[in-house]
């Protein structure tokens, strides 16, 4: 499989830094990386008719990410999270509510991406709405490889969305406060171990990776784990590493990749995208791919 169909629904928004605004959304992030790395990636989002949502578009098709899928929102305008960074360079966020994301709707064009796609990439900020809620649960139906990343974002922090999203998930992806939060509600303890433990067994999932910050990223991947040495970095801002980790991971593992070579790759694209502004910086993805 040399270019991976990769799906990816949920929000696209623009993230408002200190340093500006840049386009981003976990679902828009995760499309714009995979699609820079050489995977065809579908982005299945809903922007406004409004002069963000033609930027947003424009960048989204210079970065390759396939629009067929885009909604375009009458009335709603496009997504803004306000973000605040703290000292470490992570970011904290306040959304516009309601944005048109929150009004996406199944269409069959959409239903055909979801059921031919190599993976699809889906969380729960995306979903705080009934409309979009109800949308990404029937893609995920279709679905014939899900992969899961919650992206937990307060104040829209729902355990429901989070127990549908793991049911049956191919491949879930968490962060250090995800695992404590999730072993808070599930039981057991918040170690990778722990957490795979309970995860498989309740949830019937089928692999999981915890990027652990500077300790690095572990790999539950066909019954084994692998561990991966964090990438050393000088943090410009933490918006859209994650989501750069998650593209190669998934597009490494579907081309065929070891579990070893995925997180290596993954963990090199995350820190250089924690090295600069911006969620997708500008970057040649032959520098990452060996």
């Amino acid at each position: 499989m040399n270019r991976p169909k990769i799906l990816c629904a949920g929000e696209t928004l623009w993230d408002v830094l200190p340093a500006g605004e840049f386009l981003g959304g976990a679902p828009f992030n995760v499309a714009g990386h995979a699609a820079r790395i050489g995977a065809h990636a579908l982005l299945a989002t809903r922007l406004g008719k409004d002069s963000r949502g033609r930027r947003a578009l424009e960048q989204a098709r210079a970065l390759g990410v396939d629009l067929s899928l885009v909604q375009i929102d009458p009335k709603l305008p496009t997504g803004e999270a306000r973000a605040v960074l703290d000292a470490s360079g992570s970011a904290h966020y306040e959304f516009l509510n309601p944005a048109a994301w929150d009004a996406l709707t199944t269409t069959p064009a959409l239903l055909e991406a979801a059921a031919s796609a190599d993976a699809f990439v889906y969380g729960t900020l995306g979903q705080r709405d009934p409309r979009a809620r109800a949308a990404i649960c029937e893609l995920a139906a279709r679905a014939r490889w899900r992969v899961f990343d919650p992206n937990l974002r307060p104040p829209h922090v729902d355990r429901g969305l989070c127990e549908a999203g793991l049911h049956n998930a191919a491949l879930v992806k968490l962060n250090e406060e995800e695992c404590r939060v999730f072993a808070g509600w599930f039981g057991g303890d918040a170690s990778p171990e722990g957490l795979m433990a309970t995860l498989s067994g309740r949830f019937r999932i089928g692999a999981l990776c915890i990027t652990l910050g500077a300790a690095g990223s572990k790999l539950n991947w066909q019954g084994q784990w692998y561990q991966q040495p964090a990438t050393p970095a000088r943090v410009a801002d933490t918006v859209g590493a994650g989501d750069a980790f998650l593209a190669m991971l998934v597009r490494e593992l579907l081309t065929g990749s070891n579990a070893t070579t995925s997180l290596e790759r993954a963990s090199r694209l995350a820190a250089y995208v924690a090295s600069q502004s911006g969620a997708v910086p500008h970057y040649e993805a032959a520098l990452f791919n060996r």
